[in-house]
């Protein structure tokens, strides 16, 4: 009796590694267009938020800032955080412009600012000169800042790197310390990988990362995504996102908190889900005059989840 062939099992490892391999290239062939070939289409929302305030630019030859003048006293300039723009200090604004003059920017990446230096670099030491180019455009020799996240380590590496221009400083959940990252920024800071995550990037998904900033989730209306996602959702703002993501050092901020010579506030939200609240006792006690107060029940944007809270309290600081 002849004996059953036995069954060819190498062919199945070759087969499979080939499969593994095409997945790869698959995958990497998708990845690179998402990220560089493909662009995705704008939303076409008419900003409401737009229509009831009087907006203004400064022409310079960095930028053609967007930004708005309310109220009169003291100047404040209130800088909003990554992937916000001014809009986010709409309930911040009526309060401090009773006894301040309020200017709420949009800086290179942001809003409704159009970037005209082709070689902007949307690094730290870039978005501090934007912030010096914003302050003489507008004739602001001094002036107290008011950052919230990326505005706030901004706004912070500002007073760090040009002290005489800072009288005051709120940094609203500011990261600043050599620590490790937000979670929910790291795909960005990876090459390649990040555009195509901000090119994939849904008003749904943009939706979710934004109540993620929030305890009261309810307050995420459908106007407010709306605002934020009409400009963030062209291709120019993405990228722009990605290259701040990638240019956020936090060594440089770390290295020269001792420099910073304004009084400083700083206010975090106690469940923000983005930067533990730890930080703000860590970030005041290495800055030579700063207080820190925890909001506890309020996320990372803690002046829109806790409005009735945070608000006040930027305001009295303000007013000492």
């Amino acid at each position: 009796m002849n004996p059953e062939p036995r069954p060819n099992t190498r062919r199945w490892p070759r087969r499979t590694a080939i499969s593994a391999a095409t997945a790869l290239a698959l995958l990497a062939a998708f990845v690179l267009g998402a990220a560089y070939l493909w662009r995705p289409s704008a939303s076409d929302y008419d900003s409401v938020y737009l229509d009831q305030v009087a907006t203004r630019y400064a022409d310079t030859d960095l930028a053609r800032f967007h930004y708005t003048v309310t109220g009169s006293g003291s100047p404040i300039v209130l800088i909003a955080g990554g992937a916000l723009w001014q809009y986010s200090w709409r309930n911040t604004i009526p309060a401090l412009a009773e006894h301040h003059t309020v200017y709420a920017v949009d800086l290179p990446g942001q809003g409704y600012t159009e970037v005209l230096q082709e070689d902007f670099a949307y690094d730290l030491p870039a978005m501090a000169d934007a912030i010096e180019t914003f302050l003489d455009a507008v004739g602001l020799d001094k002036t107290a800042l008011v950052g919230h996240s990326w505005g706030g380590a901004w706004s912070l590496y500002f007073a760090e790197t040009r002290p005489d221009r800072v009288t005051r400083l709120a940094l609203l959940d500011a990261p600043a310390l050599d620590v490790e990252h937000a979670d929910q920024i790291k795909p960005f800071e990876i090459p390649i990988l990040g555009s195509a995550v901000a090119n994939l990037t849904t008003r749904d998904l943009f939706a979710d990362s934004l109540k993620s900033a929030f305890v009261h989730d309810d307050r995420v209306t459908d106007e407010m995504v709306d605002e934020t996602w009409a400009w963030f959702s062209r291709p120019g703002q993405r990228d722009a996102f990605v290259a701040l993501a990638h240019g956020m050092d936090y060594r440089l901020t770390d290295a020269l908190l001792h420099q910073v010579s304004a009084p400083a506030l700083v206010l975090w939200g106690g469940d923000d889900e983005w930067l533990p609240a730890a930080q703000a006792q860590d970030l005041a006690g290495r800055l030579p005059h700063a207080d820190a107060v925890i909001l506890e029940g309020c996320g990372h944007n803690v002046h829109e989840d806790c409005p009735e809270l945070a608000i006040p309290l930027i305001d009295e600081y303000f007013e000492d």
